[in-house]
């Protein structure tokens, strides 16, 4: 199936500005924009701080980002977020466990990506739950290529029908 989206952001940093860190003490690591990303296969983006971890690319649905700031009656900073890609047209919680292909790029849903307890000292009390099931996607690159911003396809043999702002049923007990 082919699902038209729109990359709106990339961005990459070298190190962690949240992650890894005392509770709410904050980083001062640099986010990076770019027009175009390349990917590697079997790792990640070139230079970012996940390139060789098990998670190496975050992507963060735009409508989910939308909703929140018209929750909160003020604009975000989409950098804050802290995420690599930002997407819109497809519910990413979907996608985790499938595979997926972006232009000449072969992704691996692999986990939903938690939101940070940091977003709520960086963004405003409340980001964390307002997030929470809906954080984005962490993936991995099983095949790598360049993209570029814009608008474009999304490959994927799963039927994606959810609204791209619907949260992920979170339970431990198995459905």
């Amino acid at each position: 199936m082919d699902y038209a989206i729109t990359l709106h952001h990339f961005f990459t940093s070298p190190q962690h500005n949240y992650f890894t860190r005392p509770k709410f003490e904050v980083g001062q690591a640099p986010t990076i924009s770019h027009e175009t990303l390349e990917f590697v296969s079997g790792r990640g983006i070139k230079g970012d701080r996940f390139e060789e971890s098990l998670y190496p690319v975050t992507f963060f649905s735009l409508e989910v980002a939308e909703a929140i700031e018209e929750a909160f009656e003020r604009e975000i900073d989409i950098r804050d977020y802290r995420r690599n890609i930002t997407i819109s047209g497809v519910n990413l919680c979907e996608l985790i466990g499938k595979e997926f292909s972006i232009g000449d790029v072969t992704f691996e849903g692999m986990a939903h990506c938690n939101p940070c307890t940091w977003l709520d000292a960086v963004i405003q009390k409340g980001t964390y739950r307002q997030m929470k099931g809906r954080g984005g996607l962490r993936a991995k690159v099983l095949h790598g290529g360049r993209l570029s911003l814009g608008k474009t396809t999304l490959q994927s043999d799963t039927i994606l029908l959810k609204k791209p702002t619907e949260a992920m049923r979170l339970s431990k007990i198995p459905s």
